[in-house]
């Protein structure tokens, strides 16, 4: 049973709504929708996006720099994305409404 229930999650967190709700668990409430803006606004919550920039991923990870195989690495985990985002925008906003009105302003973050 562990193993069906490893896919379900698997499947669930490869599409757009199942990223948003698992991120939605592990940000404070009030941040929920500002966090739902700004990713879309970046990548549309494809965790496979790309952008000519070399910023990848659901929270757009600027990576120039990084070889193939982090690049690969960090794409294949959406897990890992929206941690890392999160991490990212506590530690330079802290909160995703505040980076949400920084993209406003700048259009990135």
């Amino acid at each position: 049973m562990l193993l069906m229930g490893s896919i379900f999650l698997a499947i669930t967190l490869a599409t757009p709504q199942g990223l948003q709700e698992y991120a939605a668990k592990h940000v404070e409430p009030y941040e929920v929708r500002c966090m739902v803006k700004l990713w879309t606004k970046e990548s549309n919550w494809r965790y496979k996006a790309k952008s000519p920039t070399h910023d990848y991923g659901v929270p757009q990870r600027h990576m120039k720099g990084k070889s193939k195989k982090q690049i690969d690495r960090f794409l294949a985990s959406p897990v890992d994305q929206i941690h890392w985002g999160i991490g990212y925008v506590r530690h330079r906003y802290g909160n995703f409404c505040s980076a949400l009105d920084f993209h406003k302003r700048h259009n990135w973050y």
